[in-house]
């Protein structure tokens, strides 16, 4: 009796070791490949004079809520008329051809500070890229940015098909570029600067009919009074162009 009793507690013992040994394992291995929900705070880059709130956005854990301020700023940032451009007088063509484009140095560094802020917040990554590599010709920015989310979102496929149209770009391949687009302006929640800027590259590339079917959709579904404008305006001249033949 004394001696299944010691054998009992030995094994008792025995199994505590392994239990042990298995859960510092575990511990050890989930310690090593651990990925925070969000970027640490010292990962975030305060922009200017943004270091206040950061910190009470982390300290009220309402970082998506002021990652969605510093979009409402980005975008109105970006929507300053460009030097020369006057919001009262109508372009010449060389102003239209270039516009969208212009110096706007604090562009990536915002859209980064979002980034950092909320990595899942999708609109303002694809935003942000698609100006940085369409727009603004800094494609190295606009893959930066794009790497940055995916480390969070590494299976998020409208990520990998902008890396992919700003590698078809970089190739000089237009149609490959306005074909990467077409399943991103398919989703809901698809940006309308991504998708003007593919009905723009679908009637580079010669793909009118492609081009019509997206300006169509901006006219009839943005709310974005620049957006439809032009999307008219662009839908009528290829209705003239169309009758003229």
């Amino acid at each position: 009796m004394r001696l299944n009793a010691i054998v009992m507690i030995k094994r008792i013992y025995g199994l505590t070791a392994l239990s042990c040994i298995i859960f510092l394992t575990v511990s050890f291995y989930i310690w090593q490949n651990y990925k925070p929900f969000f970027p640490p705070p010292n990962q975030i880059k305060a922009f200017k004079t943004s270091a206040a709130q950061d910190i009470l956005a982390l300290n009220l854990g309402m970082r998506r809520l002021f990652a969605d301020l510093w979009f409402v700023r980005l975008m109105q940032y970006y929507g300053t008329p460009e030097d020369g451009v006057s919001i009262y007088k109508p372009m010449t063509s060389e102003q239209a051809k270039a516009y969208g484009g212009g110096k706007y140095p604090d562009f990536f560094l915002i859209s980064q500070h979002i980034i950092q802020l909320d990595p899942y917040f999708k609109n303002a990554v694809l935003y942000s890229a698609a100006c940085l590599a369409f727009n603004l010709r800094q494609p190295e920015y606009a893959i930066r940015l794009l790497n940055s989310a995916l480390e969070y979102l590494p299976k998020e496929w409208k990520y990998l098909t902008m890396l992919a149209a700003i590698g078809y770009s970089k190739a000089e391949n237009p149609e490959k570029v306005a074909s990467s687009f077409m399943p991103l302006i398919k989703e809901a929640d698809c940006p309308v600067l991504v998708k003007q800027l593919a009905a723009f590259l679908n009637k580079k590339a010669g793909n009118y009919a492609n081009a019509y079917k997206i300006y169509l959709d901006i006219a009839e579904t943005s709310k974005d009074e620049y957006y439809v404008k032009n999307a008219i305006k662009e839908l009528h001249k290829m209705e003239l162009k169309n009758k003229s033949r």
